[in-house]
């Protein structure tokens, strides 16, 4: 079975889906997450309208903010019970998503929601990486005096 691309299209006046076939099409590909649809199997679909294609980006990227500041926010909130693995993994996430913005969707969006976006995703990191140093301070310090507190006891016992 031979793959074939189509260009769909609603005509404004009739209303009617127009479909015409394109060997390549330039745009926006996103994989849809069920391709099973009524006898149509869909690989991929390519959105060719920049100003959908960047609707479509910013929403998700606003999702995946969001997530991120949320994560943030319950690692602020338990302050006590917060661990590194967990800093860790919502700090990779933050970096990976900054990497993406940068090396998959720059040419999509405006220059103006980048910069916003980047200084956003930025500022996140900058707060996780100040969590996780202040964590990791704060368990090396607890270590240290437990170390001390075990040598003063083998100090005392050696008299």
């Amino acid at each position: 079975m031979s793959k074939k691309n189509y260009y769909l299209k609603r005509d404004s006046k009739s209303g009617e889906i127009i479909y015409m076939e394109f060997d390549k099409i330039k745009g926006y590909n996103i994989t849809p997450k069920s391709n099973i649809y009524d006898g149509i199997k869909v690989d991929k679909i390519v959105f060719v309208n920049p100003t959908l294609s960047e609707k479509i980006i910013k929403k998700k990227i606003d999702i995946k903010v969001r997530k991120l500041l949320k994560e943030l926010k319950s690692i602020d909130e338990s302050d006590d019970d917060s661990s590194p693995n967990s800093i860790r993994q919502t700090l990779m996430e933050a970096e990976r998503l900054k990497l993406n913005i940068i090396k998959n969707y720059c040419k999509y969006l405006s220059i103006n929601y980048q910069t916003l976006t980047l200084k956003k995703v930025q500022i996140i990191i900058n707060q996780l990486r100040i969590k996780l140093f202040n964590t990791m301070n704060r368990r090396r310090n607890i270590l240290d005096d437990l170390f001390y507190l075990e040598e003063e006891q083998y100090r005392g016992r050696r008299r």
